[in-house]
């Protein structure tokens, strides 16, 4: 028989040289129990440190899950800010140079044309030199060109040329408060291509953010029944343009996830609906003469310049769109437009001294509030997200150990 080590030497002499009967005594008995634990006892304290120990790594468990969340979500706002940096300076630059460029060159179709063209060849120089320094890039078939990437650049240009040709009825104030139902139409495609799951709280700061921007940008005086019209078409084309875009460049398997790609593959279908604008609008005026003269002088290399730096700009703000896009989503994309817009105004109402109205003011609050409940709803959605693949690999890596 066997003993527990907690005896003396003594007491384990003792019991060697003595007799051990089968029905031990009432004292050895009780100091039996006291000393040797019975299996009873034995299971209840491994099930108790078995308690504790998965209690440790719950907790351990927990703590990693949310380090790795806040870690993956600060990295992911990190990158989307870097992004927005980029896209703003672009974007607001191209606005006001593409303004001061127009009110001298009166050609503003033509000059969108150059546009395009420009952007498909700095894109495919740039995928041609990668080729021949790294792999070859991407192919996509016409038949899927047709499906997917017609739409996007056809959408895209007619909601240019419309823009350009609205502003010939309507002022800049209009035009934006009328460009704001743009956000409606994105969220009523992306609930119709499944791209978002309808929620109250999506219906309310959408129409928080309309509501807001058209009272920001509200003047009586300035409606015009065609100008409303041709914005609000081009308000439809973004809202087909971005969605289809999204769906298309965040499937894992899209052959177009990377911008370069993109703009590589939309800008031919961009210049189908352009070129019947440009004969339509501009036809008559078009001569050898006007397109190479600026401010009345003619200067063929200025006015290439001109073009080429605002073609550009144009390549950059649509690669830096487009990162947006594959980063957040169609809606996030339009309110950083809308957030824009809404700086260009307020600059506007500065340097031309311009006063805001109450309602101005009001519509401001309205939209900025729409904006804010936005990305704190997004700001959830993205730690749910994370949280939920972070125990999901984790439930994995338990199972595999």
């Amino acid at each position: 028989m066997r003993f527990p080590s907690t005896f003396s030497s003594s007491t384990h002499h003792l019991l060697e040289s003595s007799p051990i009967d089968d029905d031990p005594g009432p004292s050895e008995s009780i100091a039996l129990q006291t000393r040797v634990p019975t299996a009873t006892t034995a299971e209840k304290l491994v099930a108790e440190i078995s308690d504790e120990s998965d209690e440790e790594d719950e907790d351990l468990h927990f703590r990693s899950v949310n380090e790795t969340t806040n870690q993956t979500y600060s990295e992911m706002v990190l990158r989307i800010a870097l992004i927005a940096m980029i896209y703003y300076p672009l974007s607001i630059g191209l606005t006001f140079y593409q303004k001061w460029f127009i009110k001298n060159y009166k050609l503003p179709l033509l000059v969108v044309s150059g546009h395009y063209v420009l952007k498909y060849l700095f894109a495919i120089t740039i995928r041609f030199i990668y080729e021949c320094l790294r792999t070859r890039r991407t192919r996509v078939s016409f038949r899927d060109q047709l499906r997917w990437l017609a739409p996007i650049g056809i959408c895209a240009s007619m909601d240019i040329g419309l823009s350009n040709w609205a502003l010939e009825y309507v002022t800049v104030s209009l035009y934006t408060m009328a460009k704001s139902s743009s956000i409606l139409f994105i969220v009523a495609f992306s609930l119709l291509l499944r791209l978002e799951r309808w929620r109250n709280s999506l219906g309310f700061e959408t129409g928080l953010i309309a509501a807001g921007l058209f009272l920001f940008t509200w003047k009586s005086s300035q409606l015009d029944l065609t100008g409303l019209m041709l914005v609000e078409l081009a308000a439809a084309c973004t809202g087909i343009r971005w969605t289809v875009s999204q769906m298309v460049m965040q499937r894992d398997d899209s052959a177009v996830r990377h911008p370069l790609d993109m703009v590589a593959h939309v800008q031919p279908w961009m210049m189908i609906p352009i070129i019947p604008m440009i004969w339509l609008f501009e036809g008559a005026e078009i001569n050898w003469n006007s397109v190479f003269s600026f401010k009345g002088h003619y200067d063929p290399w200025l006015v290439m310049g001109l073009i080429a730096g605002g073609g550009l700009l144009a390549f950059c703000m649509e690669m830096s769109e487009y990162l947006l896009l594959v980063n957040t989503s169609g809606i996030t994309l339009n309110i950083f437009g809308i957030v824009k817009e809404v700086a260009t105004l307020l600059l506007a109402h500065i340097v031309n001294k311009d006063t805001l109205t109450e309602l101005n003011i009001c519509g401001l609050v309205l939209c900025l509030s729409g904006m804010l409940l936005h990305g704190m709803n997004k700001r959830h959605q993205r730690l749910s997200r994370i949280s939920a693949d972070t125990d999901h690999q984790y439930s994995l890596l338990s199972k595999t150990v």
